[in-house]
C-alpha cells in the first residue's frame, strides 16, 4: 500500500512540475543541445534563485544577470564563449 501512495505522490508532483515549468524545461533542453556549459550556468542561476533565502533580491539579481547575458548574446554573439559563429 505504501508503494502505491509513493507512486501516486510522485506522479502528482511530477505533473505539477511539468505543468508549471514546461517552458523553462524546454528552454534548458534547447540550451543544453547548443552548449552544455551555458545550460549548466543557467541551471545554477535558477537553483540559486529558488534556494537563496532572500527571494526578492535573488529573483531580481538572477533576472538582471540572465538579461545581461541575453543582451550580450544578441548584440555580440562572437564575443560570448560557446555561442560565437
Amino acid at each position: 500500500m505504501t508503494y502505491f501512495g509513493a507512486l501516486r505522490m510522485g506522479v502528482e508532483h511530477g505533473t505539477w512540475c511539468v505543468a508549471c515549468c514546461w517552458a523553462l524545461m524546454l528552454a534548458l533542453f534547447a540550451l543544453g543541445v547548443m552548449s552544455v556549459g551555458w545550460m549548466a550556468l543557467v541551471g545554477v542561476f535558477i537553483a540559486l534563485e529558488k534556494m537563496l533565502p532572500w527571494k526578492r533580491l535573488a529573483n531580481r539579481s538572477v533576472a538582471v544577470a540572465l538579461g545581461l547575458i541575453a543582451v550580450s548574446v544578441a548584440f555580440a554573439p562572437g564575443m560570448v564563449p560557446g555561442v560565437g559563429m
